[in-house]
């Protein structure tokens, strides 16, 4: 194997790495008072109706009143309703899904009027599919509320749980983090490619 395949295979290794990590968590950041949608879709356009959709808080502790120990929902579907008993009180009149997105195995979760203490990370689980996905919710403190589609090119149309059409305030993207990861990849695959040239060089 040459010098040239053996980077090659280093470079694929780490943007696979990088990739895997990207895929792994969603990541959007919203100011407080505005409307947020956390994504969560099958890769097929499966019926969800008969299916159970968990979302959940991962920082949440258990209900010390509950006896069984269990940890509240931000939302539970199951049997084809919304199970209140369960939920966060503080979620309970702000969360819904999109009927018509559950026939087609989106069950992603608005939130309306996001408040500061709704920060945190999120995870969407369908127990019958076996499918999870992780939401990163990120809340500006010195933020305003988002403006209109006229005046913010993030603000894109989407469908409304709530079965309405509306203009939501999705993210603001923040590619910081994978900028700096995919500096810090690439400097690995510098080093590693300069450590197996010099050291074919010796030979």
């Amino acid at each position: 194997m040459n010098d040239l395949s053996l980077c090659l295979q280093t470079f694929l290794f780490c943007v696979n790495l990088f990739w895997r990590i990207v895929q792994s968590e969603i990541l959007l950041s919203v100011y407080p008072g505005d409307d947020v949608i956390l994504p969560c879709c099958l890769d097929s356009e499966e019926d969800l109706l008969d299916q159970t959709v968990e979302w959940s808080k991962l920082e949440v502790k258990p209900d010390p009143a509950d006896r069984q120990g269990r940890v509240p929902y931000v939302y539970l579907y199951r049997n084809r309703k919304t199970v209140t008993k369960v939920m966060m009180e503080t979620f309970m009149q702000r969360v819904s899904l999109n009927p018509d997105g559950l026939k087609r195995g989106d069950v992603t979760l608005k939130i309306r009027n996001v408040t500061l203490q709704d920060e945190g990370k999120y995870s969407c689980f369908i127990p019958g599919k076996k499918f999870r996905e992780t939401v990163q919710l990120l809340v500006e403190p010195n933020g305003v509320r988002a403006p209109t589609t006229e005046t913010s090119q993030f603000n894109i149309s989407t469908p409304d749980p709530g079965g309405e059409q509306n203009n939501i305030w999705i993210s603001r993207s923040r590619p910081g983090p994978w900028i700096s990861f995919g500096v810090f990849t690439s400097l690995i695959f510098s080093a590693v490619c300069f450590f197996i040239i010099r050291e074919r060089a010796k030979t």
